[in-house]
């Protein structure tokens, strides 16, 4: 079965039955072009579906669209967001480094201080939080906004 894009992604729709669902998530695995499945403005009720596809992938294929993912942290009502920080939160913390580097930034430009409560979180891995160490200043705030919301910091 071979559907368009704009079908593809009515069927990911979380109200669609399941066996719908299914058939939309197999389709959308053989696309390669990942950027799509980055929180489709004109379908917020497939980004669950969507987060389901792009977290089957490699650290190697996520490599490129990490900004894109740590962007669907900006608010965890958003349908997809937990799944995609929870496999953040298992990549290789060499591959993140830069990409939350970058994010924060932009967080603090933006006086977003939910965003950065929410990509604090992934400090949960310490391997990540020790790649900061060229960037302490970063891995300063991220360890106050971790510590003021979800809990002591053991390192």
């Amino acid at each position: 079965m071979t559907v368009d894009i704009d079908t593809l992604f009515v069927m990911l729709d979380e109200e669609q039955p399941t066996e719908v669902q299914e058939a939309a998530l197999r389709e959308a695995r053989k696309i390669k072009s990942l950027s799509v499945f980055m929180q489709p403005i004109e379908y917020k009720w497939s980004w669950e579906n969507c987060a389901k596809v792009i977290c089957e992938k490699t650290d190697k294929e996520l490599d490129t669209y990490i900004c894109e993912m740590l962007e669907w942290l900006r608010d965890l009502n958003w349908p997809g967001a937990f799944l995609i920080m929870e496999r953040l939160e298992k990549m290789d913390s060499q591959l993140l480094v830069y990409a939350v580097g970058y994010q924060v930034k932009q967080a603090i430009l933006l006086k977003d201080n939910e965003w950065l409560t929410y990509m604090s979180y992934l400090l949960k891995n310490k391997k990540l939080y020790d790649a900061f160490s060229e960037n302490k200043k970063c891995q300063k705030i991220l360890k106050r906004y971790y510590e003021s919301y979800w809990g002591k910091l053991d390192y």
